[in-house]
């Protein structure tokens, strides 16, 4: 005879699952990677085009939706246009609103509509605030870029860390001031405990 706490877990099971919205601040995950940021080789927008491919055929074939999010004051040719196909969403933001905005935006529509399955991607402290604040979980852009090319972020992080060692940089965090990381650190504690308690 089964238990009752074993049912009523494999209730809960059987309940499919609610897809995840990852919403993804673009411009600012392509500028913090290696694997994205533009050079002699690729300008913002073939980078922005090998992200959007990215996401829609390389990363597995879950349930996640992405919508990935850029200014829409970037481009040169005319007003961008916001497009889709499948599980990846590409949106611009119109003047004068910017990225930050429309995040902010589609994360407060999630969370007004109930969506409890929401996360956004980005390193900017104001977005990933808000993005909690209205109950999204939030990943750190260069962890998730490197969740998806770790062997290139591990030799941009070697080069930057040599190059500074050759000018007598200090030890601290690349790419973040001490202030920057304690906050993120206060963030990512907020949210593991809010996870564990659930």
């Amino acid at each position: 005879m089964r238990k009752p706490a074993r049912r009523r877990k494999a209730a809960v099971s059987a309940q499919p699952a609610t897809p995840r919205t990852i919403v993804i601040d673009g411009y600012n995950l392509i500028l913090r990677s290696p694997a994205f940021r533009p050079d002699d080789r690729r300008d913002l927008a073939a980078a922005r085009d090998k992200l959007v491919n990215l996401l829609s055929w390389a990363v597995g074939s879950g349930e996640a939706r992405f919508i990935v999010v850029f200014d829409g004051a970037e481009s040169t040719f005319g007003p961008p246009v916001n497009s889709g196909s499948g599980r990846v969403q590409v949106r611009f933001s119109k003047p004068p609103q910017n990225a930050d905005g429309l995040i902010r935006e589609l994360v407060e529509e999630m969370a007004e509509r109930g969506d409890r399955a929401v996360t956004v991607v980005t390193a900017d402290l104001e977005v990933a605030s808000h993005a909690r604040a209205c109950g999204a979980t939030v990943v750190l852009a260069d962890l998730f870029a490197a969740s998806l090319f770790p062997e290139r972020v591990a030799e941009d992080v070697a080069r930057r860390k040599s190059e500074s060692e050759a000018v007598g940089a200090s030890d601290k965090p690349l790419g973040f001031s001490k202030k920057d990381m304690q906050e993120w650190m206060r963030l990512f504690s907020q949210q593991r405990t809010e996870e564990e308690t659930q």
